[in-house]
C-alpha cells in the first residue's frame, strides 16, 4: 500500500463519521426551519420539485438581508414553475383549440390543474388556498421590503402547495 493511500484511509477513519454527522445535522436544520409535510413520504416524489424545495430550504436557512429574502421569493417562483411543469397536462386541463400556456405562466397552469381536479362548490376553499399561495410567492419576488417573516410565510405556503398538489395527484392514482 502506498503512503498516500494509507494517509487517506487514516483520515477517512477519523473524519468520515464526523462528516456524516455534520451532513445529517445540516439536513435536519434545513428541514426544521420551514413547514414539513404530514405525509410519511416527506417528499413529493417529483424529483425536480423536491430538488427546488431543498434549495429553497437551504437559501431560507442562510437568508439575512432583504435581498436574500427577495431571492427566497425567486426560489418560491422556481418551485411553482417546477410544480406547473409536473401537474399541468394540456390534454386534460385545456379545452379543444386552447393554446398551452408557457411554464412561466405558473399561476394559470396551476389554477387550470386545480380547477379541473377540484371542480365544484365544495372545493372552492382549496382553489382559493392554491391561488393565494401562488400570488403571495410572486408578490414577494417583486417586493422591495422583504422580511424574514414574509419570506418564511411564502416558502411555507409554496411547500404546502406542493404537498396539496401531490395529494390531489395521488387521489387521481398517479405516483
Amino acid at each position: 500500500m502506498d503512503r498516500g493511500r494509507h494517509v487517506r484511509d487514516m483520515l477517512s477513519e477519523i473524519f468520515d463519521n464526523a462528516h456524516d454527522e455534520l451532513i445529517e445535522r445540516e439536513s435536519g436544520a434545513l428541514t426544521s426551519s420551514l413547514v414539513t409535510s404530514v405525509s410519511p413520504k416527506g417528499r413529493t416524489g417529483w424529483a425536480k420539485v423536491d430538488e427546488e424545495i431543498t434549495e429553497l430550504r437551504r437559501h431560507f436557512q442562510f437568508a439575512r438581508t432583504p435581498q436574500d429574502y427577495r431571492n427566497v421569493g425567486n426560489d418560491c417562483v422556481t418551485v411553482l414553475e417546477a410544480l406547473s411543469a409536473v401537474v399541468f397536462d394540456p390534454d386534460q386541463h385545456l379545452e379543444d383549440g386552447e393554446d398551452e400556456p408557457p411554464v412561466v405562466k405558473t399561476k394559470l397552469r396551476i389554477e387550470l390543474f386545480v380547477e379541473h381536479e377540484l371542480a365544484g362548490r365544495e372545493n372552492a376553499s382549496l382553489r382559493k388556498l392554491a391561488r393565494a399561495a401562488i400570488e403571495f410567492a410572486q408578490e414577494l419576488k417583486h417586493t422591495q421590503a422583504s422580511s424574514r417573516r414574509d419570506a418564511g410565510i411564502s416558502a411555507d405556503a409554496v411547500i404546502q402547495l406542493a404537498n396539496l398538489l401531490r395529494r390531489i395527484s395521488d387521489d387521481r392514482g398517479e405516483d
